[in-house]
């Protein structure tokens, strides 16, 4: 069965983006194991705001290529090309994903869904990647709002530029 992992970076504090949006902070050297993970998924699911700030930086990076891509949205049905929107039961669609063929599906974010998500137990991995950077206001990765979700530690790596990645299985 696919696995449905979040591969995201966020700031110190715990924010994946400052007030207004913008990942201006993220830019750093480096590939902190993005194409080894591009090579195990073929399925990558997103909410609106993440679609419209991926649309703003010009749409999926030529590494994005051949993915297949939703996006959940409570008010729009439609969107660029090469993008599916999903409004529907989370749960029953992503579990349908899960069973079909095909690589992992990677969970982009942003906070809303990740929230549904760890609401309805839909994250199988959580790759964090930390920026050594206080943001001190944001879009958190984590509201708070969730029941509590036990993890295991697979692998940490620190690198030169002070930036730090975890990867975690849930129990």
């Amino acid at each position: 069965m696919r696995k449905v992992k979040l591969f995201i970076a966020h700031s110190l504090d715990g924010y994946i983006a400052r007030p207004n949006g913008s990942l201006d902070w993220l830019a750093a050297d480096g590939d902190f194991g993005m194409t080894n993970f591009f090579k195990s998924i073929d399925t990558a699911l997103m909410g609106r705001k993440t679609y419209e700030a991926t649309l703003k930086l010009g749409g999926a990076p030529d590494a994005y290529k051949g993915m297949t891509y939703y996006v959940f949205s409570r008010s729009q049905e439609s969107g660029a090309e090469g993008f599916e929107f999903i409004s529907g039961d989370i749960r029953a669609f992503v579990e349908s994903l899960r069973e079909a063929k095909g690589k992992n599906i990677w969970l982009m974010g942003g906070g809303g869904l990740i929230e549904s998500f760890l609401q309805e137990n839909l994250i199988d991995e959580f790759i964090l990647t930390v920026f050594p950077i206080i943001l001190g206001a944001g879009i958190p990765l984590f509201r708070g709002e969730n029941q509590q979700t036990d993890l295991k530690l697979i692998e940490s790596k620190s690198y030169e530029s002070g930036i730090v990645q975890l990867h975690y299985e849930r129990k």
